[in-house]
């Protein structure tokens, strides 16, 4: 990932939305919106390549189901993340809170699958 050109994106943008936040201020959230949007999509492009290598070293140690899991929980947390900052920007901080919360539920919910694995182990250790 070329970080200098995601700043200087990111920062050309900033200048554009605070432009149109004088003009045409209901424009400027969308706009932002939009800009995160594509530095995201940017970023999950450049890591793709490692996350092919460490699942493929997780899938020679046997342990691949593990990496699944939590590669989905750190999809779920940008995901929320990513939206919860968007409607921060747009005001509205409740419906980020409740984003969050999804997110944070989603990512209990997928792990449950551990959990009982962990129980197993625990039970099988004890007696």
């Amino acid at each position: 990932m070329n970080i200098i050109t995601v700043c200087g994106f990111a920062v050309i943008t900033a200048c554009i939305i605070a432009a149109i936040r004088n003009l045409r201020p209901e424009l400027a959230g969308i706009s932002a919106s939009v800009a995160g949007v594509l530095i995201m999509a940017y970023a999950v492009e450049t890591v793709v390549p490692l996350v092919t290598f460490v699942k493929d070293v997780a899938a020679e140690r046997g342990v691949e189901s593990y990496f699944t899991l939590m590669l989905k929980a750190l999809a779920i947390s940008f995901c929320c993340r990513m939206s919860a900052e968007i409607c921060r920007d747009c005001g509205e901080n409740t419906l980020a809170s409740r984003v969050e919360l999804a997110g944070k539920v989603g990512i209990v919910l997928i792990s449950l699958p551990i959990v009982k694995q962990l129980f197993e182990i625990a039970k099988d250790m004890l007696g």
